[in-house]
């Protein structure tokens, strides 16, 4: 009679055979669809920001690093990425003394990541009219937004990143690197750092 730990041990070497093949059928494939134009590569990452309802925003507070997912407006014409939150907040502080942020979209079902590197402001309250506000969030803000409870932070992008296995936009080493992009006047551009054309480490990648 087999053991039930040999039948185990061998369902197990055959699914790790299974996924194995599933790998490299995906670099074949992968390979012969990868996108490389930066001009490409930055509208697949903002297809995927005004697609996304909500985001993580990292700030740096003076004690570290500290990230919350916020639900953001969509991206203005000129790119920038805006939302509510209140001025005695964490995030709020940590924006006013640091002046950036870092905006992070997930995509699980298409196995997609987009960062995006940011110069933050929090924004002055309009002269007439009221700020951006959702009127979904009378849960938080029952009687409305006003001076003192309710701030819009301004996140205008300066860099981003950006790993897609769908769209396949995956650098050399293949899988191992993000697509690296630089916001230079009112376009996108490859970013070239120390190691060349999208070399630097990532934070933006599978493994």
């Amino acid at each position: 009679m087999v053991s039930s730990s040999l039948v185990g041990s061998v369902r197990r070497r055959a699914a790790r055979a299974a996924f194995a093949s599933l790998g490299r059928a995906y670099r074949w494939w992968a390979l012969r669809r990868r996108v490389t134009d930066p001009s490409r590569v930055a509208a697949i990452a903002l297809k995927q920001i005004r697609s996304s309802r909500y985001c993580l925003v990292v700030t740096e507070s003076d004690r570290g690093p500290t990230a919350r997912v916020v639900e953001p407006f969509p991206p203005a014409a000129d790119g920038t990425i805006r939302f509510g939150t209140d001025p005695s907040s964490r995030k709020a502080r940590d924006v006013l003394r640091s002046g950036r942020c870092l905006l992070v979209y997930q995509d699980d079902r298409r196995r997609s990541c987009v960062t995006v590197d940011c110069a933050a402001t929090l924004e002055d309250w309009p002269e007439s009219g009221s700020p951006r506000f959702k009127a979904m969030w009378t849960a938080f803000w029952p009687s409305g937004p006003t001076p003192q409870n309710y701030v819009v932070v301004a996140c205008k992008p300066r860099f981003m990143e950006i790993w897609h296995g769908t769209a396949v936009v995956a650098p050399e080493p293949f899988g191992r690197r993000s697509f690296q992009l630089r916001r230079v006047g009112g376009s996108w551009i490859a970013d070239e750092g120390d190691d060349g054309p999208q070399q630097q480490s990532s934070s933006c990648k599978p493994c």
